[in-house]
């Protein structure tokens, strides 16, 4: 059975809060819509722009109770924009996840049928308690069978990123004695939250593989890992965990993650995912969709457009960074950019922040980019051509992302997501980046909380099979020559016996 979630934007939860919570202290209500956003085992309830009584549609009376016409007027509108609906209302007295009495209760069922006929989507009911904590819920079923079952947690995504979970289905993990520093910078709360995000890291290698680690001795339970390569003798230099014997067998850096992930989570119930996975196929996307949050290491731009699009689309922020390094024409080292950011609404996305060229994801798309004759005709200043992610720089970008991870979620002294920044090494200075907003117009700034109903990134990613494929052969062959050795070494053993 599908988990469940709830997310919105920061400007719809401003909208919704703005009428739920009454300066007079009384309860309100009011209805929305929603979109699904399908993962392969979460499906999220994604608010879209509220849907306000007029007068006369709605009583408040300490209580709120609304009329007839009010819940026809918001299904129908729902309906014509091809969307589900949502039913709100406010304890101004409560705190944390809320529970359903039996009046609310009665109240949403009411509407539940009326909504899953009217819109074909199931109704989502939440509701906002006095300390802007949310809880959610999505009613399945019909007639009288109809009933509501619970989501894990409440996302809001803006300055900074809030959450509140349910703590009957997802209760807040012990504290380990291997976590009392980290829990005493930011406190037992926060860790918690923290604990409980379901965070992916897109692409292992010299940037992915530490920050995997880091989140796994941090306390997060699950880190979902997605690569689909092979290490290689020339990735030592700069892939942390790796080794000789790692690049002689073939195996793939998953295999190394999940190396590292083992040795060092302090969670006490670690549930990390390893996935030979490409972003940018069907599976890889649909589990994506499952996660809380996105670091991307990737450095090609058919990811980079994946990731771009579902942090729009489905909510789902992405820290992402970049490297960049110039050499002098006598091959001295000149200088080295690194860069930062949190994709999300109200953000740039990686497109209009120029982090990659969108003319290059159908060549992607195509195998063009795995083609050495294509790359080789590329020029040499090409993003393509670019090899600098070298451990000694690489390590500064891991830095970046964290700092920016950790600013958007523990959100120190109130201040939140710094937007886009630009490190400079020679100067050693850190700068905003100028592009503050996405062009007008921008397509994924426009898809935001479309759920499903985006433009499908994914496809057939051919690089990603053939990687699977070699390491399934080259496993094949190591198989075969430690039989070999060990006859051999058997043979050798029989013939030292018998000269004794």
């Amino acid at each position: 059975m599908m988990h469940l979630s709830a997310a919105m934007t920061n400007a719809t939860e401003a909208s919704l809060i703005g009428h739920l919570l009454r300066q007079d202290g009384q309860e309100d209500l009011c209805f929305a819509t929603w979109q699904p956003s399908s993962g392969s085992r979460r499906m999220t309830a994604l608010l879209g722009g509220a849907i306000l009584p007029k007068q006369g549609e709605r009583v408040v009376h300490g209580n709120a109770s609304f009329q007839p016409n009010y819940v026809l007027r918001a299904a129908q509108e729902a309906a014509v924009a091809g969307k589900g609906l949502a039913f709100l209302h406010s304890h101004p007295g409560g705190s944390g996840y809320q529970i359903l009495n039996n009046t609310d209760k009665a109240a949403e069922a009411r509407i539940a049928n009326i909504a899953r006929e009217l819109t074909g989507l199931p109704l989502v009911g939440l509701t906002l308690a006095g300390d802007r904590s949310w809880s959610a819920r999505v009613w399945d079923g019909v007639g009288r069978a109809v009933h509501p079952r619970f989501c894990q947690s409440v996302r809001v995504v803006g300055d900074t990123f809030s959450v509140t979970f349910n703590d009957w289905l997802v209760p807040p993990p012990e504290v380990s004695e291997t976590q009392i520093r980290t829990v005493h910078t930011w406190g037992d709360e926060l860790q918690a939250k923290i604990a409980r995000l379901r965070i992916a890291v897109a692409g292992v290698g010299s940037v992915g593989m530490p920050i995997a680690e880091i989140l796994a001795r941090m306390g997060v339970q699950c880190v979902e890992v997605f690569d689909f390569d092979t290490v290689e003798l020339i990735n030592i230099d700069r892939l942390h965990g790796a080794g000789r014997l790692d690049a002689f067998l073939k195996r793939s850096k998953t295999h190394v993650a999940e190396r590292l992930l083992k040795q060092g989570s302090s969670a006490i119930n670690p549930q990390h995912e390893l996935h030979e996975l490409s972003v940018c196929e069907p599976s890889g996307l649909e589990r994506l969709l499952d996660c809380d949050i996105i670091f991307s290491c990737v450095d090609k731009p058919w990811p980079r457009h994946v990731l771009n699009t579902i942090a729009y689309a489905d909510l789902i922020p992405v820290v992402e960074g970049g490297l960049r390094a110039f050499q002098n024409s006598d091959g001295s080292f000149r200088n080295a950019y690194w860069s930062s950011t949190v994709v999300r609404p109200g953000r740039p996305c990686l497109r209009c922040l120029g982090q990659y060229d969108p003319g290059f994801v159908q060549v992607e798309r195509d195998g063009s980019l795995d083609d050495p004759t294509y790359i080789a005709a590329l020029p040499t200043n090409s993003d393509v051509q670019s090899r600098e992610n070298v451990a000694a720089l690489s390590v500064s970008v891991t830095a970046a992302l964290m700092q920016q991870f950790l600013s958007y979620v523990t959100h120190p002294s109130g201040f939140g997501d710094p937007g886009p920044l630009r490190y400079n090494a020679r100067d050693h200075k850190v700068k905003k980046h100028a592009v503050a907003a996405c062009r007008q117009g921008c397509s994924y700034n426009e898809s935001t909380a479309c759920g499903d109903d985006r433009l499908n990134p994914s496809a057939q990613h051919t690089a990603a099979e053939n990687a699977r494929l070699a390491r399934r052969k080259a496993s094949i062959k190591v198989r075969v020559i430690r039989i070999v050795d060990d006859v051999l070494g058997n043979l050798r053993d029989r013939l030292e016996i018998r000269r004794t």
